[in-house]
């Protein structure tokens, strides 16, 4: 089983996750920040990622915390700008 596969499934750690969020690999990076099992902390770290394809999966993770959501308020991508003010608007 490979390393999206094991994230999809669930089969890892908090840790694991926050190795993964951090990955060259885009498509991994993309996993964990999709992750249910993903914490706010970690969605913090994906929400920072130079990447726009993790910081969207992090926008769209139910995890994400108020304050990082308001940072991606303010995002250079229109789509994840557009998404955390929704997501604010329903707290």
């Amino acid at each position: 089983m490979g390393i999206i596969e094991k994230i999809k499934c669930g089969n890892v750690t908090e840790l694991d996750l926050l190795e993964y969020i951090t990955d060259n690999d885009i498509s991994v990076a993309i996993a964990a920040a999709e992750s249910k099992l993903a914490t706010e902390p970690i969605l913090d770290i994906a929400a920072h990622d130079k990447d726009r394809e993790v910081r969207l999966a992090a926008v769209k993770n139910p995890n994400m915390g108020v304050d990082t959501l308001k940072m991606l308020k303010e995002d250079v991508d229109l789509e994840i700008s557009r998404i955390a003010t929704l997501r604010l608007e329903r707290i």
